[in-house]
């Protein structure tokens, strides 16, 4: 077997040394420049803010307004505006109390020994003080007498016409007299009798309001 000379095997040796070595070269060359991207990525490089889609939250929060014209006022102008006026309070007229006085008679002049005095009860809501006071002492002494109403009595009023007496506004006094016509049933519903009454219907006026102050039924 023939050996090869030295000096071609030196020359393979130095080929095979500086292919290693120019390798290694463009290793740390390759290494470095990695290296020096990511130095550069991290503390060098500013990042562009992410555009965030638009939702319909964000789109109605940056959607401006529709500006409407409106009248402008000088700042030294007044601005003027219109009173409030309190509500007037009606008054109350004569023939409103003749109506009212025609009902009010037909309310006390009905009821029955079953209804515990309901007609006057009814009205006391109406009267002035000094007549409610009568009319608490008229129901208490009635009730203390103990009238037996297992038998039925009663009356029914009917206000046929009213006439004025009295009307003065100034003094807040007025006075109608009512004519009735009542009907009188005792026991059985056939036992029955008509006649006709007039009632006197006496107000008068406190604190701007019109009350009953006196009831009286007429004799002949």
């Amino acid at each position: 077997m023939v050996k090869p000379p030295k000096k071609i095997f030196s020359l393979l040796w130095l080929k095979n040394y500086m292919d290693r070595k120019i390798w290694g070269i463009i290793i740390v060359i390759i290494a470095l420049a990695i290296i020096a991207g990511t130095v550069y990525v991290i503390f060098f490089y500013k990042f562009s803010a992410p555009v965030e889609p638009v939702t319909e939250s964000t789109a109605n929060t940056t959607t401006q307004t529709p500006i409407v014209n409106q009248p402008t006022v000088s700042v030294n102008e007044p601005i003027v505006t219109q009173p409030v006026e309190p509500l007037k309070k009606a008054e109350v007229s004569e023939a409103d109390l003749a109506r009212m006085a025609s009902a009010f008679a037909e309310r006390f002049g009905s009821f029955s020994n079953q209804s515990d005095y309901g007609n006057i009860r009814d009205l006391e809501i109406f009267m002035t003080p000094n007549l409610k006071v009568w009319a608490e002492n008229y129901i208490n002494d009635a009730r203390s007498r103990k009238t037996d109403s297992a038998i039925y009595y009663g009356i029914i009023t009917k206000a046929v016409s009213s006439q004025s007496k009295l009307y003065d506004a100034d003094s807040g006094t007025a006075e109608f007299l009512v004519k009735t016509q009542r009907r009188e049933s005792a026991g059985v519903s056939g036992n029955s009798s008509t006649f006709y009454q007039d009632i006197l219907i006496k107000y008068l006026r406190e604190k701007g309001v019109w009350l009953l102050d006196g009831i009286y039924w007429q004799t002949k």
